[in-house]
């Protein structure tokens, strides 16, 4: 019996089981009596591994049974607490921390049960200090097969395929009230040798591996379809058959569509291909600054960097590539949620937006296969590239420009010009050319992540789609542009460990504009006879020290003055 044993004697049975040693006598005893209990219930196993009794377990699910020890020892240990030291856990828990000692052990009993996922505590958080296990993606098929698949499993199956029905399902369910962001997958497999049939079960929180199960072997294939049909319509509500008008009910899992287009690659053909263009091979018919500029944008390595400042981690996010239609519709949540609180990081938005399409596009294109890969890349952006020389008159006009609206806000970092190109997009002289006699043409600034610019060469600066949220953006939906380039070069968010940085320098036609001093998030909306919005600043380029060129394209190449009417 437990409460014959010292303390010393009890701390080292829990040690033995990995659990918490802390506490008085009477809580180590409890600790260690549930400990007991729960190894007492375990099934036995047979040579196959399979539990010997009930051939068709009761699904343990998110909350499973494997935790029950440490659910109640959590439980035990909150007991044991005061009510200061209840409010502090239920601080770092992230839930309210008022009310009595009773409602406080309520609440935090109701968390820990919530945080059990059958997983060890070192699994869930996680160990900076290890090497993280790269992670191979099976395709077989239209579908991926789950990561966590036991490899002979990946060796003889595939996902289920009839017509045009694939057998896989991504769930997720999420409700910050209740502290839940789960996922659920469900894939019915086939054997290679289309003899077989399994269904597979793996769920848990996001961005843990979780528990998983595997049901079968099924002669039949009707067995394991309808397996899986059941299982989905018990954690949706939704019939398979009808996913694709899909209701998402309160407290049940929403369905992730996504896309199984052909031009997905296997992990290691991506990495075997983006690691191609970021090699810079030595015989290229590019002109060596314009390679050099292609292996700045195309750097995976930099992207990755660059996505996880902005607080991106693809560890977190094992939902898999999601279609189109799944992501408009998180679009329209990040609408709604902006309208009800007033407002939106625009800022974010632009950037992942931008971020993902460029990095999605990037690995899923074979361009690393080519002889060429730089060559490559460099003519799926459709412009070309005229690098300038640091000693003719634009050269040194850009130069005068980008130095003399350095303001003196932005003194904390310093620029240096290593290559300037002259940028020819296909047709854009022809789309452009009803603006040519548009009076008030000026060269503008726009500044823009290094992740971006694969996506604005070959697809042109784009305003925010009708989906994004409208507020956040100071003067409305648009493309911005800027006289002063320190302001610009901001957005370009360069950094000690990404110290490179890239401007466009763009004709833009102005016209009449509509002057604001403060911001106005519907600015868009132009007054009759306007063109554009004009943002007023605290300082301004001296335009009576504008430089006209012959084109009757103004550069605002003049030092900055204080802008006396100034009010944002």
């Amino acid at each position: 019996m437990a409460n014959k044993l010292k303390v010393e004697e009890l701390r080292t049975e829990l040690a033995k089981r990995g659990l918490s040693t802390t506490g008085i006598k009477p809580t180590l005893v409890r600790k260690l009596e549930a400990a007991i209990r729960q190894e007492s219930k375990l099934p036995l196993q047979d040579g196959n591994g399979d539990s010997i009794g009930n051939k068709r377990e009761r699904d343990s699910e998110e909350e499973g049974n494997s935790n029950e020890p440490e659910k109640i020892m959590a439980i035990e240990e909150f007991r044991g607490m005061s009510v200061k030291q209840l409010r502090e856990q239920a601080a770092l828990r992230g839930i309210s921390s008022t009310g009595s000692k009773k409602e406080l052990l309520t609440r935090l009993c109701d968390d820990s049960e919530k945080d059990s996922s059958g997983v060890p505590q070192a699994e869930k958080e996680g160990d900076n200090s290890k090497k993280e296990k790269i992670m191979t993606a099976t395709k077989k098929g239209a579908a991926v097969l789950d990561q966590w698949l036991p490899d002979n499993i990946k060796t003889q199956y595939h996902v289920l395929q009839v017509g045009d029905d694939i057998y896989d399902a991504m769930l997720n369910q999420t409700n910050v009230g209740d502290n839940n962001n789960k996922f659920y997958v469900i894939q019915a497999l086939e054997s290679d040798d289309g003899g077989r049939f399994m269904v597979y079960f793996r769920w848990g929180r996001v961005g843990v591996k979780g528990q998983e199960k595997l049901q079968g072997p099924y002669t039949s294939q009707e067995s394991a379809i309808q397996e899986f049909e059941q299982k989905f319509h018990a954690k949706t509500k939704n019939h398979w058959s009808d996913r694709k008008d899909f209701f998402s009910y309160p407290k049940s899992y929403t369905w992730l569509e996504m896309d199984y287009s052909e031009n997905e690659k296997e992990s290691s053909v991506k990495e075997q291909s983006v690691s191609a263009i970021q090699a810079h091979p030595r015989n290229t018919k590019l002109e060596a600054r314009v390679a050099k500029f292609i292996s700045l944008i195309c750097n995976v390595s930099m992207m990755r960097q660059q996505m996880m400042e902005i607080g991106y981690n693809a560890d977190k996010l094992p939902l898999g590539k999601l279609s189109k239609s799944t992501i408009l519709k998180g679009y329209e949540v990040l609408k709604r949620i902006a309208e009800v609180i007033g407002q939106s990081n625009r800022r974010l938005l632009e950037q992942l937006s931008g971020e993902i399409e460029v990095a999605t596009k990037l690995l899923k294109d074979d361009i690393g296969c080519q002889e060429d890969p730089l060559y490559s890349q460099y003519q799926s952006l459709r412009c070309e590239l005229t690098p300038l020389d640091c000693d003719c008159d634009e050269f040194n006009m850009i130069a005068k420009y980008m130095q003399n609206t350095h303001a003196k806000t932005h003194s904390n970092y310093t620029v240096d010009i290593v290559h300037l190109f002259r940028v020819s997009r296909d047709d854009e002289v022809d789309r452009f050319s009803k603006f040519a006699s548009t009076k008030n043409r000026m060269l503008l600034w726009h500044g823009s992540r290094l992740t971006n610019w694969t996506g604005i060469l070959s697809q042109g600066l784009r305003i925010a789609p009708p989906e994004a949220p409208v507020t956040g953006y100071m003067f409305g939906k648009g493309v911005y542009f800027a006289d002063m380039f320190s302001k610009s070069a901001n957005y370009c968010y360069a950094s000690h460990s990404t110290s490179s940085g890239v401007l466009l320098l763009c004709e833009v036609a102005l016209g009449d504009m509509a002057e604001l001093r403060t911001a106005k998030y519907d600015a868009d909306k132009l007054p009759e006879g306007k063109l554009s919005t004009k943002g007023v600043g605290r300082t301004a380029p001296d335009l009576s020290k504008a430089r006209r060129l012959d084109n009757g394209v103004l550069v605002p190449e003049g030092k900055p003055k204080d802008n006396p009417h100034h009010e944002m």
